[in-house]
């Protein structure tokens, strides 16, 4: 159960957060699962800290194979009628320890009918899509850390109904939930050559058009997105 409190004007906190990838053993580009724990919350302006915990001694393994543009999202569904203000924020990767895994914090918001998004890219360096290669891969992760500002709805009936939580790396540039999987995928230098020749900085704006509103695309109106 998470127990959400008011402590300043304004500031949220919230315990820890399971969120179960089951089943392990799993090698992929994407995962989306239900995200319900902040339903009923206003959208009032608030600003939270969100820590995210893998459950069952799970975690992600981020290959070499794995795409700079990787992205941690979250959805959420509200009960507005019309577009919201961007959610902004920043975050960063959890190792085993619980301590921060280094990071620029790079994010991207959206916002719709009804929506309100937010996506880490704990692989780059900056929002043009330069990769950090400070962080050695395989890189594995075991939570994630939001620091979140939400926009004020002006009305305390405009709540979160719902929302998904989000992995996704570009196809076939796979990343694992372990337990059993490999210590690390390679990728072909075929695909290499293919990928420098495309450009990170066309790679990320297109893979925003994507990402950022692919989780309920056929639902909303209009989705706008932006990077912070």
């Amino acid at each position: 159960m998470v127990v959400l409190g008011l402590v300043a004007a304004r500031r949220m906190y919230a315990t820890p957060i399971e969120i179960d990838l089951s089943p392990p053993h799993k090698i992929t580009s994407n995962l989306s699962i239900p995200f319900n724990a902040l339903n009923n919350m206003p959208i009032g302006g608030q600003t939270m800290s969100l820590d995210l915990a893998i459950a069952n001694s799970q975690f992600v393994r981020l290959f070499t194979k794995t795409s700079s543009l990787f992205d941690v999202a979250i959805t959420l569904h509200t009960n507005g009628t019309n577009s919201h203000d961007f959610l902004q924020g920043t975050g960063y990767l959890v190792n085993s320890q619980g301590m921060a895994i280094p990071g620029f914090g790079v994010t991207g918001s959206s916002s719709g009918d009804n929506l309100l998004g937010i996506n880490l890219f704990p692989l780059l360096k900056d929002k043009n899509g330069t990769p950090n290669n400070d962080l050695p891969r395989p890189l594995d992760f075991f939570g994630i850390h939001f620091d979140l500002s939400f926009p004020d709805a002006h009305n305390e009936s405009i709540q979160v109904t719902g929302g998904e939580f989000g992995l996704f790396s570009n196809p076939g540039m796979v990343f694992g939930v372990g337990p059993g999987i490999p210590r690390d995928i390679v990728p072909d230098s075929g695909s290499t050559l293919l990928l420098l020749s495309m450009g990170l900085a066309g790679l990320i704006s297109a893979y925003g058009s994507s990402a950022r509103c692919r989780i309920r695309r056929g639902s909303f109106g209009t989705c706008q997105q932006q990077v912070t």
